[in-house]
């Protein structure tokens, strides 16, 4: 079954634009529906812009002609945060709910923007209940995605973002899975025989497997190299989430994947 229904976060960033084109493309090859979603930022946070209406009004224009020139069907969303009183994180993770995947894009922390915070990449993975496709801020991404590495540790979240994904892993034309084993990876071989790339084989993936141990480098570090050496256009994984004062945090593996990612994350919690 193909995603049907696709929400993308439009802003006033210059990373919108690869995250439009990531969007647009993939609910092409999807035969999705995709919705924009533009949050009016806090009078607070649009001192010295233009009218917050005026802005609204441009970004919902670059997303009709995206959409247009595609041929896709379409519907726009408009949240004000002052009426509202949603920030921009609730705002995207409750309008998540109700569609298949969630695409924002990866933090540029030296191109800070006032309106969005930091930690908006974590908070929609940790709040949205949907997989969410993260887009580097770095990058041409428009290509479909061919070449997608799945990062199985043989948990809950690997499971959820496995099943999450099949519709993209389905369309792959390479599909390969790294078991990282050891510290922080997937320990949960020793206890059964089950083997992840055995379910994955009935659905006929264009698959390769790989299990790999942790050494000197981190599992984060790994998936890295691991998506240059496949040449990877694309990595799936799990999200776990660990407490830290209180609050819920990703886990040290995600937050590593956030900073440095090098090509286009779809991930589950």
């Amino acid at each position: 079954m193909n995603l049907k229904d696709i929400l993308v976060h439009i802003d006033h960033r210059p990373t919108c634009v690869s995250r439009l084109e990531v969007a647009v493309e993939l609910a092409k090859q999807q035969q999705a529906q995709l919705t924009g979603i533009y949050i009016i930022p806090h009078p607070h946070f649009a001192v010295n812009q233009p009218s917050r209406q005026e802005l609204a009004d441009k970004a919902e224009q670059l997303f009709n002609e995206a959409v247009d020139a595609a041929g896709l069907t379409s519907d726009w969303i408009c949240v004000d945060s002052q009426k509202s009183e949603l920030n921009v994180p609730t705002a995207l993770n409750i309008h998540a709910h109700y569609r298949d995947l969630l695409v924002i894009s990866q933090t540029d922390e030296e191109a800070p923007d006032r309106a969005t915070p930091n930690d908006l990449p974590e908070k929609a993975i940790l709040g949205s209940g949907r997989p969410v496709l993260i887009v580097p801020y770095v990058g041409d991404f428009k290509h479909e995605f061919k070449r997608i590495l799945m990062a199985w540790r043989g948990g809950p979240e690997s499971s959820r973002a496995l099943h999450d994904s099949m519709p993209v892993l389905r369309t792959g034309r390479k599909v390969k899975v790294i078991t990282v084993q050891g510290r922080d990876g997937d320990e949960s071989y020793l206890s059964h025989k089950a083997d992840i790339c055995t379910h994955m084989a009935r659905y006929q993936l264009p698959l390769s497997c790989e299990k790999q141990l942790s050494g000197s480098l981190s599992v984060g570090d790994m998936l890295l190299n691991g998506c240059t050496d496949f040449g990877a256009d694309l990595l799936v994984m799990g999200a776990t989430s660990q407490s830290r004062r209180g609050y819920q945090t990703l886990g040290d593996t995600g937050r590593h994947i956030l900073k440095y990612m090098t090509v286009p994350v779809l991930m589950s919690h």
